[in-house]
């Protein structure tokens, strides 16, 4: 049996949250989804002033702010905005998100160059350690964006806090602010509904009393939680709603039992339960004289892992009962042990034609694991310990044994049931356990990639990037890793300042993997030109500090080899007009003193051989750049020497020696010439320490 309760709550996304993540996925990838965008408007309910404001950011103001804290609905705002604009131009204005970038304000050259007729939506990232809007800069490029909007026929939202835009506003951008009143929750219901289920009665719906109560001064995103719970229950089966008991005495009870439709009743107390996380039929399902804790034990590793096949969870749940009891696992082979169809029935649940467990509520299963939470705070460490364990039994005594790909898909539910209570219930401790059981297995590239993920969706991203900057500066190397790796992807990507701060954090630990890690993401942050002074003056901090030596190395290595696109010109070397940021030559030659230090393995040593080969190469063909490359090598390696090893100067040497020996032929005299002054510079300064003197200013190396 198939049911039409489906559980939806238990990944934390309802439908209308997905739209909302499909649109703004879309938009920061510049590719709008005109399919998305339509449905956006479909389901939108215009607030008091949204006409009015559309009109005057349409027809010439350009510029728009919203002030509203997150949650408030400003985001599908926006994209309401944005879709109507692009209707209206049928189809000719492009949309788009852009991101505020690690800076202290988002000045005019974040807008791409080539861009006409765009409208972009731009998402002011909140204040936290290390970041603060600087509101005088940003009131300035306000009225300068407004003025490029203008002469490029564009536009443009920007997503701010009241705190923050209270902090800027005065009397020249005050106008920029969107005069827009909240959302009307009935509004929202009815324009939701009458799309998706056409033939349901709304207004019936809406008249019911304890329906008005729960959307009273709700918010958008638990008004479309409510939606969907409505939906739910009015597709469901007679067995699939609460019963209503004569004496009942909930302050509900009376709007429910007046002589009226008894079904419809048992449908709106069904929303109602299920908003209210279904506690008072869960005390009861629990109370029940004849409940068992291997039935209890069914419920939780039934609500813990959705999707998975129902045998799986059967031996998991005899696992999870010796667990949270700390005797043996009970013998569920006997005849007498309760089976699986059993057990099913008895939590409420059935098993789908494929054998899944499915329940009859909707959201049973996550209310089930919030009341084990709250109920027993003794035994979260045990299940916590027992769902990271999860996906590394195969359990192949049941028969039903479960591939390497079964428990990866599986890892996936489990570390998105990790994201989906960390940010629902604000409680990290599942990814937590995740992070420490499966940082050295097959595992930790789906972990990371669920956490990734969650770090970049608009309906989970919030609570996410507090808890990865809680995480950084904890003392926990699995956790230090996880945001290390996360830098380095699509969270990194988006989100560049927030990136770089926590990176900070988790530089100073002495791992490779995190080495590794900050080496990648520090390449993923170099792209984003907005960042990138602030992330050099990082990197070289590193390279000054020798707690950090061994990061710093792996970061300004990276950082040395890599090129612009289409051009052989190290972008640490690169001088062109269009290049918002030119490093210090100070910042540069720490860089090189890091790099060309005693390295630990070959594999470091072939890395910084390559990029001095590069860098010469760039000298000797580049002329308006050869003064100032030969220089910062000399300038890397001029340092007393530590008696017994290699120095630094030595190691350059031979690396400088295997360059000129690399030639072809054709180019023979040049690298002779380069090769020679280096060398004599090297020697001389040499000299001078030997003799006294003071160290050369770097400015005699010219050939």
């Amino acid at each position: 049996m198939q049911s039409t309760f489906s559980g939806n709550l238990v990944l934390g996304e309802m439908n209308g949250v997905k739209v909302v993540n499909e649109v703004q996925a879309a938009l920061e990838h510049l590719n709008a989804d005109d399919d998305y965008l339509n449905l956006t408007l479909q389901l939108f309910a215009p607030p008091e002033g949204f006409d009015s404001t559309y009109a005057k950011w349409r027809d010439g103001a350009r510029l728009l702010t919203i002030a509203r804290q997150p949650g408030t609905g400003r985001t599908v705002i926006a994209h309401a905005m944005l879709a109507t604009l692009r209707r209206q131009s049928r189809q000719q204005v492009k949309v788009g998100a852009l991101h505020f970038g690690g800076g202290e304000t988002f000045p005019v050259d974040r807008l791409p160059a080539k861009h006409r007729r765009w409208a972009y939506v731009v998402e002011v990232p909140p204040d936290e350690e290390g970041f603060r809007l600087h509101s005088r800069l940003f009131r300035m490029t306000l009225t300068q964006l407004a003025a490029e909007l203008e002469r490029r026929e564009s536009w443009l939202i920007f997503l701010i806090s009241p705190e923050q835009w209270a902090g800027c506003v005065d009397e020249d951008v005050k106008d920029m602010e969107a005069e827009i009143g909240a959302a009307v929750p009935a509004d929202m219901v009815r324009k939701a509904l009458r799309f998706r289920e056409p033939e349901l009665d709304v207004t019936r719906w809406l008249e019911a009393k304890p329906i008005q109560r729960m959307l009273d001064g709700r918010p958008p995103a638990e008004v479309l939680e409510i939606v969907e719970l409505i939906r739910s229950a009015h597709r469901a089966n007679p067995d699939q709603l609460v019963a209503i008991k004569a004496d009942d005495k909930d302050p509900d009870y009376a709007d429910l039992s007046d002589g009226g439709d008894r079904w419809f009743a048992r449908r709106v107390q069904t929303v109602v339960e299920a908003k209210r996380n279904w506690r008072k039929p869960l005390l009861e399902w629990h109370r029940k004289q004849e409940r068992t804790s291997v039935q209890r034990s069914f419920l939780l590793a039934a609500a813990a892992l959705p999707g998975a096949p129902g045998s799986y969870v059967y031996a998991l749940a005899s696992k999870l009962e010796g667990t949270l009891s700390g005797q043996d696992q009970p013998g569920l082979a006997a005849l007498d042990a309760p089976g699986i169809i059993e057990l099913v029935d008895a939590v409420e649940a059935d098993l789908s034609d494929n054998d899944t467990v499915v329940f009859r509520h909707d959201g049973w299963d996550d209310a089930a694991l919030h009341y084990f939470w709250t109920d027993r705070p003794f035994s979260r460490a045990a299940f916590m310990a027992w769902l990271a364990d999860a996906p590394t039994d195969t359990h192949g005594k049941t028969f039903d044994s479960v591939s390497s790909d079964q428990l990866q898909e599986l890892a996936a539910r489990i570390a998105r049931f990790a994201v989906h209570w960390a940010v629902r219930q604000e409680r990290p401790e599942p990814l937590g356990k995740l992070a420490d059981t499966w940082h050295d297995s097959k595992l930790w590239p789906v972990f990371v990639a669920a956490l990734d993920e969650a770090a970049t969706q608009s309906s989970t991203h919030r609570y996410i990037h507090t808890m990865l900057l809680k995480w950084a500066k904890r003392k926990d190397l699995a956790l230090w890793r996880a945001v290390a790796e996360v830098c380095g992807l699509e969270f990194g990507r988006r989100h560049t300042g927030k990136a770089l701060r926590r990176l900070r954090h988790v530089a100073v630990v002495a791992d490779e993997e995190i080495a590794k890690a900050v080496e990648r993401s520090v390449i993923t942050l170099w792209d984003d030109t907005s960042v990138r002074e602030t992330l050099f003056e990082t990197v070289i901090a590193w390279c000054k500090n020798v707690d950090t030596a061994a990061v710093a190395y792996r970061a300004f290595s990276a950082l040395a080899a890599k090129t612009d696109e289409n051009n052989d010109i190290p972008t640490l070397l690169a001088r062109r007009d269009d290049v918002c940021f030119t490093p210090s030559p100070d910042g540069l030659t720490a860089g090189w003193t890091v790099l060309l230090s005693p390295q630990a393995s070959k594999e470091a040593e072939s890395v910084v051989h390559a990029t001095v080969h590069q860098w010469l190469d760039v000298a000797m063909w580049r002329s308006d750049l050869r003064d100032e490359v030969l220089g910062l090598l000399r300038k890397a390696v001029d340092h007393p020497e530590q008696p017994g090893v290699v120095s630094p100067r030595e190691h350059l040497r031979h690396y400088v020696f295997t360059w000129h020996e690399s030639g072809d032929g054709s180019d023979t005299a040049e690298r002779e010439r380069i090769y020679l002054n280096l060398t004599k510079l090297f020697d001389g300064d040499f000299s001078r320490r030997l003799r006294g003197e003071d160290p050369a200013d770097g400015t005699d190396h010219a050939a």
